[in-house]
């Protein structure tokens, strides 16, 4: 079941190809939310492929490292605040919190850095130099 959750990954790719037609200005960041609200469980669905033979293993390491980083912050935020017990094993219902917990960080997050990608792209970007004001960046080329 836990497969499943690999299929989560569709909503980012469609996410960047209906904003190249329908909202082409702030495409990067509605893919940063729509990468950092499924980056966790998609993650978590890699790491079951590990008892398939290479290409599985391959896939499962990929979705360890990604889960190391994108399933403990959650975790830890949780637990932190004393909605998980140290030490238990999770049930489902704590493993979606988690899930849900993570993907409000991560969507930020990444939304974020989405935004700033779409700026720069489009040329926008604006830093402030010290004792001169901002400057503009214009698009290189």
């Amino acid at each position: 079941m836990t497969q499943l959750l690999i299929l989560l990954a569709i909503i980012p790719i469609a996410m960047f190809l209906l904003t190249k037609k329908f909202h082409p200005k702030d495409r990067w960041l509605f893919f940063g939310v729509a990468f950092g609200t499924v980056v966790s469980p998609v993650s978590y669905g890699l790491i079951t492929f590990t008892s398939m033979p290479v290409i599985g293993k391959l896939m499962g390491l990929i979705g360890l490292m990604a889960n190391l980083i994108h399933g403990s912050l959650g975790y830890f935020f949780l637990q932190s605040i004393g909605l998980l017990a140290e030490g238990s094993p999770l049930k489902g219902s704590q493993l979606l919190m988690i899930h849900l917990v993570n993907a409000l960080i991560w969507s930020s997050y990444y939304g974020m850095i989405g935004n700033k990608i779409g700026q720069k792209i489009a040329g926008e970007v604006t830093e402030s130099t010290p004792g001169l004001g901002s400057v503009r960046q214009g698009a290189r080329g």
